[in-house]
């Protein structure tokens, strides 16, 4: 990763795992700020299990996705 002054080189897992745990960070803020107006926070969570297909219905039609094209068959 470019620095600036110099070039930080890290395993990707551990750059992938940051990168987890910071939008996991940013997430929290948007709630946060959001619950302190008017302004219900929106579903914040990503439904990606199987299982979870009916929570993300709506998502998914209004990007034009479909289940199968994203997740592929079962």
């Amino acid at each position: 990763m470019d620095r600036g002054d110099h070039v930080q080189r890290d395993r990707a897992a551990h750059v992938l795992a940051h990168l987890f745990m910071h939008q996991t960070h940013h997430r929290g803020q948007a709630h946060a700020m959001l619950a302190g107006t008017a302004v219900a926070p929106p579903q914040l969570d990503e439904f990606l299990m199987p299982g979870d297909a009916g929570f993300r219905t709506a998502d998914m039609a209004a990007l034009g996705w479909s289940e199968r094209a994203v997740y592929g068959e079962d």
